[in-house]
């Protein structure tokens, strides 16, 4: 085209003309309109599934049409009613349900719509029009039902607001066909040519082909049916022009529909529950319409629950399945956080996961880890990955650092033992907030979102790309509109060639170039998101604590021989490890819920470890550790044993140097410590010594000195305090229980004054002193506790919090100034720099950890342990464990009131990595004693199971679901290639090297009698399957 006849589109407002027409026609896509009787609306007092069943009709009351109605978090059901006139065409017949808005971001107000008690669609913010099925059209009477909710108001959600929703005009309609058609695929073309501009190559074509076509469609007043009668030739000349506009770019986007489902966050699960069907419903109906159109989604619960919930939907799902059009992937249970979720919980997510989608819909999944909107992933992830038999890896989260972009969308993720997985970080642009480059997994497919699918993407490869569509986070999923722009951009001139595809098609175009693609190697640290570690302290400790319960009731189930069914309370636990759960992102009604959860959880573990418990035990009371470690324990009882020991406040303690690893041990076996533990005061302040330490604690319950008497140098650094109670004023610019700023060192205080400091405990096992601070509304209680013969200074930590927008740490500066410290990671650990010299390193302010982090300076260490807590940050010397962030969004009531951890500090020589193994098991993994049974014989003292090899560590035994046996999982977890031996109580009768499935693995074992041999690489994961 010359620039005169583009001159010509510009000087007659072509742009303009077309844009006000595309407005004039909307209306004209309903070619007949019947009104519907007003709603009957009836309120809910929650969210149930079969509510439409027994909901109560007395409250009913009528919404006219153009009228306010209902309010916030309103669960409802609704009823009118239709009758589809005789000369209507049963094709075009549809349901027009404007139902109103609350302001959310997300898909609601949602309902699932019934016909004569029938579900068939969601409507909801982006579904207003529900195609009919033609068999409605027999003349008859059709009951309508809605069962929905309304969401919240507002972003953050307002607790207090009084919004309504303005109920507009539902309607019966006749669509016309071509009219819709012509609509949406002008549109496309529009915004694509508003994307591109006028004066790129495409864009004369792209105007010259609507002009074309709005000339040829009649839009005189009154329009009618002479505006149907030239609309297919419009249509025609529409199309036509398209194609004559130019050729699209040498690009292909894998189109994938996708719903993302937060199993809760601003609803609860009972909520998610109704929003599968909403959701479900809709893509199958959209797939009856449209052959072309795939589905892909993750979260074997969901398809559990939807499975229990909607049985009829589900058979219709499992259909699309066998047909392959709805694409099962994922990976794990949900799509859970990864860096607060212990390392058998993560193995639980792909074991159950994985196990689901296979029983139910056979060899079908995509193996991929899809974890679009989770906020880290930790350096081993990579090697679970592969030994699950997943290949490629997915998020979107990574491109919402506040720092620095991860260099390469596509690229090879390659873990701390070495394994390597293809990843991918999807790369369609969304603006949030104040984020630099932030991208999405919900593409409306705008053109902007189209084209920055393609610009947005880093590294070299570009050739194939997918984009996800379809409304999120609550659900909702692909719409008629979202469809036609889908095949639209299947030939747009000068946009990327879009084609409907999954996963799967689009991994395997990215891995056919795996070998040309660049490798980052370690964790993927999420640069934003921080407070996640800390937010919800109730819930960190209970998933803490739920971990460690279940651990032990399967160690001792298999030390005892029983064989508890806790599938269920995995499966609780790894719903409640959810990203938006467990990280204390949620509202408050979901708290509620998991705590329900967890109490249920703790039951099925106690129940169980009561069981094995009492075949373990004894005519004396036992001491049953599942620990992995040997070494010095100390243990409660109740006082009903004659074994030596030391009473305090709540019974008698016992002191056993060297209890082994995964046994049963008579009480009496302990003893009282040679060297005991001193407490005394002395010139205003209290000691706290034994063997290995000696500590002078002030009035206000800082550290003033430790000195190891190993090397009789002092701990912390010159002239500084340790177990500094730092508060900071923590207001984050946006999702404030999300987020830790970069600015949270702008106001400091310190909590330095104590009200009571006494001695509580005076030895000869075990010495503590108490102190109590009261800081503004709250007050802070710790015990100081140090034990005869062990490195570990204990600070037991009780605190009444009522502050809000503040975050509490503990910090010590110690006399070690190292470039790098070392955390605790599932199944290894992970090395980070002290300094924050480099934009990555700053960015690390604040990290996660599981049970330990240290520094070292080659020959001394200092680490500080938690058993509850998640959030680190190291600078330089200064090593700090965050304790508490009160946030009151979106849950105002977030972390007020009882809060209850422990941390310590622990001195010890660097080339003892044991010492700091066994502490942290210590801290974590309590030990049980039973009660005597006169009838019982003395237990086998000896370990059921031990490994002999320093640094290889037996995380956890597992009893079999068909009672043969058991399985071992272990790891090297020094970073270095070993020969492993383990020596077993009982020779097994065989045991060979599996994978996390329980697929046979290519390890060698040696076995000799009760002793097995085999090879270990640096941080691999082992599964022994041992056959009793």
């Amino acid at each position: 085209m010359t620039p005169l006849i583009a001159t010509h589109h510009q000087w007659r407002l072509t742009k303009d003309k077309i844009g006000a027409r595309l407005k004039l026609i909307e209306p004209m896509v309903h070619r007949r309109k019947l009104p519907l009787p007003p709603f009957q609306v009836v309120p809910l007092p929650g969210p149930r599934v079969d509510a439409l069943r027994v909901h109560d009709p007395d409250g009913a009351y009528e919404v006219p049409h153009d009228s306010y109605w209902g309010h916030a978090d309103m669960n409802f059901v609704m009823h009118s009613h239709f009758t589809v006139p005789a000369d209507w065409d049963a094709s075009q017949i549809a349901l027009h349900l404007p139902l109103g808005v609350l302001g959310d971001i997300f898909n609601h107000p949602e309902s699932l719509v019934h016909i004569d008690h029938a579900p068939i669609a969601s409507a909801d913010r982006y579904h207003h029009t529900i195609p009919l099925y033609p068999k409605v059209a027999d003349g008859k009477e059709h009951l309508i039902s809605l069962h929905g909710w309304t969401g919240l108001a507002g972003w953050p959600p307002d607790p207090d607001a009084k919004a309504k929703l303005y109920m507009g005009r539902p309607a019966l309609v006749e669509r016309c066909p071509h009219t819709v058609a012509f609509l949406r695929l002008a549109r496309a073309a529009f915004d694509t040519l508003g994307h591109l501009g006028l004066h790129t190559a495409e864009a004369p074509g792209l105007l010259d082909a609507l002009d074309t076509a709005f000339q040829a469609l009649d839009t005189r007043d009154p329009m009618g049916e002479a505006f149907y009668a030239s609309m297919p030739e419009a249509l025609r000349l529409l199309r036509e022009g398209i194609e004559d506009a130019g050729a699209p770019m040498d690009v292909t986007l894998h189109g994938i529909g996708h719903a993302h489902m937060d199993i809760a966050y601003l609803w609860t699960v009972d909520q998610i529950r109704l929003k599968n069907a909403r959701t479900y419903s809709n893509v199958l109906r959209l797939m009856d319409r449209d052959p072309e159109f795939l589905f892909s989604h993750s979260q074997p619960a969901l398809y559990e629950m939807t499975a229990r919930d909607y049985p009829a939907l589900f058979e219709r799902i499992k259909t699309r399945v066998a047909e392959g059009r709805w694409e099962v992937m994922g990976g794990m249970w949900v799509e859970p956080d990864l860096n607060i979720s212990g390392g058998e919980a993560l193995v639980r997510q792909l074991q159950l996961g994985r196990t689901y989608f296979q029983k139910t819909f056979g060899d079908v999944e995509t193996p991929v880890l899809w974890l679009p909107d989770t906020f880290g992933f930790p350096g081993q992830i990579p090697q679970l990955m592969r030994q699950a038999g997943l290949d490629w890896f997915v998020t979107n989260k990574l491109n919402w650092n506040q720092i620095n972009r991860v260099p390469w969308s596509s690229h090879v993720w390659e873990g701390i033992d070495g394994s390597r997985v293809m990843a991918h970080i999807l790369t369609t642009p969304r603006e949030v907030q104040y984020l630099p480059f932030p991208t999405n997994y919900k593409s409306d497919l705008s053109a902007a979102e189209v084209m920055g699918t393609v610009t947005h993407a880093t590294g070299d490869h570009r050739d194939d790309l997918p984009i996800c569509y379809g409304y999120g986070d609550g659900g909702g999923g692909p719409t008629e509109d979202l469809l036609a722009k889908a095949h639209a951009y299947a030939a747009m001139p000068g946009m990327p060639r879009l084609k409907m595809s999954t996963v799967r098609a689009s991994m395997e175009a990215i891995a056919a170039k795996k070998d040309n693609l660049p490798v980052w190697t370690g964790e993927h640290y999420m640069e934003g998101h921080r407070g996640v570690f800390t937010s919800q302290a109730w819930i960190k400790r209970a998933n803490r604590k739920a971990e460690a319960a279940l651990h032990e009731a399967e160690a001792l189930a298999v030390m005892a021989g029983t064989a508890p069914n806790l599938t269920h309370a995995w499966k609780l636990l790894c719903l409640n490890q959810f990203h938006d759960i467990v990280t204390g992102t949620s509202i408050g009604a979901v708290y509620e819920d998991s705590k329900r959860d967890f109490h249920a959880i703790f039951s099925a573990a106690e129940d169980a470890a009561q069981v094995a418990a009492k075949a373990l035990s004894g005519p004396e009371p036992v001491v049953l550790n599942t620990s992995p470690t040997t070494g010095l324990r100390v243990v409660e009882s109740d006082d009903v044993s004659d074994a030596p020991g030391q009473v305090t406040e709540t019974g008698m303690l016992h002191w056993m140097p060297d209890l082994p690893a995964y046994s049963a041990t008579p009480l009496s076996a302990a003893t009282l410590p040679d060297h005991p533990a001193r407490a005394h005061q002395r010139d205003g302040y209290v000691v706290l010594e034994n063997e290995a330490l000696r500590l002078e604690i002030l009035p206000n319950g800082q550290i003033a000195s430790i000195i190891d008497r190993a090397t009789g140098r002092e701990v912390l650094a010159q002239g500084k305090l340790g177990n500094q109670l730092q508060v900071f004023e923590d207001r984050p610019i946006c999702w404030d229980a999300w987020d830790i700023d970069p600015h949270i060192e702008d106001r400091q205080d310190l909590i330095d004054s104590s009200t009571e400091i006494d001695i509580v405990e005076p030895g000869p096992i075990r010495v503590a002193v108490r102190v109590t601070h009261r800081w503004r509304q709250s007050t802070v209680s710790q015990t100081i506790r140090l034990t005869a013969g062990s490195r570990r200074i204990d600070f037991d930590t009780v605190a009444d919090w009522h502050e809000t927008h503040t975050l509490l740490k503990a910090a010590f500066p110690v006399a070690i100034a190292a470039p790098k410290a070392l955390f605790d990671i599932q199944w290894g650990v992970i090395e980070r720099a002290t300094s924050r010299d480099t934009a990555f390193d700053a960015a690390r302010f604040e990290v996660p950890a599981q049970k330990w982090a240290q520094v070292s300076d080659g020959s001394r260490a200092v680490a500080l342990l938690n058993d509850c807590k998640y959030g680190y940050d190291i600078h330089r010397n200064m090593v700090r464990l965050t304790l508490i962030k009160c946030a009151t969004s979106p849950d105002p009531k977030a972390d007020q009131g009882e809060h209850r951890f422990t941390y310590a500090l622990l001195p010890y020589d660097a080339h003892a990595r044991s010492v700091l193994d066994h502490a942290a098991y210590d801290l974590n993994l309590p030990l049980r004693v039973t009660q005597p049974r006169r009838e019982a014989d003395l237990p086998e003292t000896t370990p059921f199971v031990a490994c002999v090899t320093a640094g290889v560590i037996i995380e956890t035994l597992v009893p079999l679901e068909d009672r043969t046996g058991y399985d071992i999982r272990l790891f090297e977890a020094r970073g270095a290639s070993q020969s492993a031996r383990l020596e077993f109580a009982h020779a097994p009768a065989a045991i060979g090297a599996t994978d996390l499935l329980g697929r046979p693995a290519n390890k060698p074992i040696a076995q000799d009698g009760n002793s097995v041999v085999f090879d270990v690489a640096p941080f691999e994961i082992v599964t022994l399957r041992v056959r009793t």
